[in-house]
């Protein structure tokens, strides 16, 4: 498995205990939003009973000009996050692998609800700043964005979004039963004409997805992205 090297620019508190931090991009490193990528430290030894590594999804898109993961550090927490918490600092080398993965928006709807949970929305991030950068408003895009305690990451970056992409309709919720009427409301108006993005917990992906299903969405059009609080 190839690792690249790549430097911290910045650390950024995005809520009370999520962090993301963005990266150089390495020489000859691609990836497309909504991919993740295994992250290693370099300098840092992680303890031995744990892995050495993390799978990160890319917050950024290759847009941005640089690289990002963001990540939930509660309590209480790994050795790893513990590192990223209170020992790596700007300038600080970090390895990254391959990005993987092709969690993304598909050509055969003409709308899309995304339902994202937490720490979830790191790949919604990445999609909707790639689709801000190409100019592309053909897609009708609803975005779902719950946290039950109402602290929502990337806080500058949804301005971007509502200023520049006239076709998504972005709701911050941090009511558990609005977000579920709000996901049900689509689901029945608009079905299988639509495609439905699921990123959070894998509890909560299950959930949402039989909901679906049971609503008569196809299960063709559901797509979903686990978050296993790595």
């Amino acid at each position: 498995m190839k690792l690249y090297p790549t430097s911290i620019s910045q650390i950024v508190k995005e809520t009370s205990d999520t962090y993301s931090y963005l990266l150089e991009i390495p020489d000859g490193y691609t990836w497309t939003a909504g991919q993740h990528a295994l992250w290693r430290f370099q300098d840092y030894t992680v303890n031995p009973d744990e892995k050495p590594g993390r799978v990160f999804t890319i917050a950024s898109a290759p847009a941005d000009g640089f690289l990002m993961f963001t990540t939930r550090i509660a309590e209480p927490h790994s050795d790893f996050k513990d590192i990223l918490l209170n020992r790596v600092k700007p300038g600080d080398v970090m390895l990254v692998a391959n990005a993987l993965g092709s969690y993304t928006f598909h050509d055969t709807t003409d709308r899309a609800l995304v339902i994202a949970g937490g720490i979830g929305i790191t790949p919604i991030r990445s999609l909707l700043k790639d689709m801000a950068a190409r100019r592309d408003t053909s897609k009708k895009v609803t975005v779902l964005y719950s946290d039950d305690r109402g602290e929502f990451a990337y806080g500058s970056f949804w301005d971007e979004v509502r200023s520049t992409l006239p076709n998504v309709d972005l709701q911050l919720i941090s009511n558990r039963d609005a977000f579920t009427d709000g996901v049900n409301a689509y689901a029945k108006a608009n079905g299988s004409d639509a495609e439905y993005l699921i990123a959070g917990s894998p509890g909560m992906n299950k959930a949402f997805a039989e909901t679906l299903t049971g609503l008569g969405v196809a299960a063709d059009r559901i797509v979903t992205d686990d978050f296993r609080g790595y």
